[in-house]
């Protein structure tokens, strides 16, 4: 009920932030059976929330551990359905935690779960597709054979039109799936054949480049234009107060779309509530009221009516750590 919730909560959010998400060949997917769901990996967090978002089926996710070591956090993490997976620099006995971390995927995925890998490891805000860290996708493919069950990589393809401009052309296409069982020979798993076909399936499906946006029409400008204008004269604002501060302090690093739209998902409800309030107990029940539906939907003309940029930097890298720099 709460993962549910949760990912709609993700997929309004998404309209204001993206309002060009293109979703293609959905119903590819179909999650017949236990299943890794993998992608390309160019937006760090983001990624990870627009294929929640927009999957069929509830998932599980692996996340960096260095996130899980304080308590709380570990446990807000975990009831938010992820999983730590560790790097060498980050723990000492990484082998170990990731040992247990890939027992308990196991047992999700013979109970009907999904889990969500991105098997390049690392994002770098790049539209090329990064060399496999095989490791972890070899290791759950090597313990559902050796558990006894069927299965199948759903393989996910996503696309930008950028990493530091909003609002967001967003694209999520679904790819056949692959069923580990076609991969079997002389009773083991053939992981790099099927870790190879996966590649293949993905490089063939990704442009590595940019996406561009498309013009409104003129019946699409004439109509948004007066909203968008008042969105922006009463709203703009406050997400120019995020987007200077997260900018700020993600500088150098991956983690700008991931953190000003959460930050936006969360905040932005609040002061659509806090303003409709105030303007309802000095206007009176009816005012605050249009007020409430007002706002969101002034907001909403707002990033329809602006110009999607589409990127020109392309050969920057950034680092996927807070607090360093390029």
């Amino acid at each position: 009920m709460f993962y549910t919730a949760l990912k709609y909560f993700v997929r309004i959010g998404l309209h204001w932030y993206a309002p060009d998400l293109r979703r293609k060949k959905l119903p590819l997917a179909t999650f017949a059976g236990p299943s890794v769901v993998v992608a390309n990996h160019p937006n760090s967090l983001f990624d990870a929330l627009v294929i929640a978002a927009y999957c069929p089926a509830e998932l599980w996710f692996l996340t960096r551990g260095d996130l899980f070591r304080h308590p709380v956090a570990n446990m807000l993490l975990r009831s938010l359905y992820q999983l730590p997976i560790y790097k060498k620099s980050d723990d000492d006995e990484f082998a170990v935690k990731n040992d247990f971390t890939f027992d308990e995927c196991i047992r999700l995925l013979a109970s009907g779960k999904h889990v969500l890998i991105f098997p390049e490891g690392r994002s770098l805000n790049i539209w090329a597709l990064q060399p496999f860290m095989n490791g972890g996708l070899t290791s759950l493919l090597e313990r559902a054979y050796r558990a006894d069950v069927p299965l199948q990589l759903q393989p996910y393809m996503l696309n930008y039109n950028s990493f530091q401009h909003v609002p967001k052309l967003v694209e999520i296409t679904a790819l056949p799936p692959l069923d580990s069982t076609d991969y079997i020979e002389n009773n083991l798993i053939q992981s790099p054949a099927l870790i190879a076909d996966l590649r293949a399936s993905l490089r063939a499906a990704m442009t590595e480049q940019p996406l561009a946006g498309k013009l409104l029409t003129d019946r699409e400008e004439s109509l948004l234009k007066i909203p968008a204008k008042i969105g922006y004269y009463t709203q703009f604002w406050f997400y120019r107060v995020w987007r200077d501060y997260i900018r700020k302090k993600t500088a150098g690093t991956i983690f700008y779309d991931s953190l000003l739209f959460t930050a936006l998902l969360f905040s932005y409800p609040i002061f659509v509530f806090l303003v409709s309030f105030l303007v309802g107990k000095l206007a009176g029940f009816w005012i605050g009221l249009l007020c409430f539906m007002l706002l969101p939907a002034t907001a909403y003309c707002m990033a329809r009516y602006q110009q999607i940029k589409t990127e020109t930097d392309l050969d920057s890298r950034k680092v996927n750590t807070l607090g360093q720099s390029r």
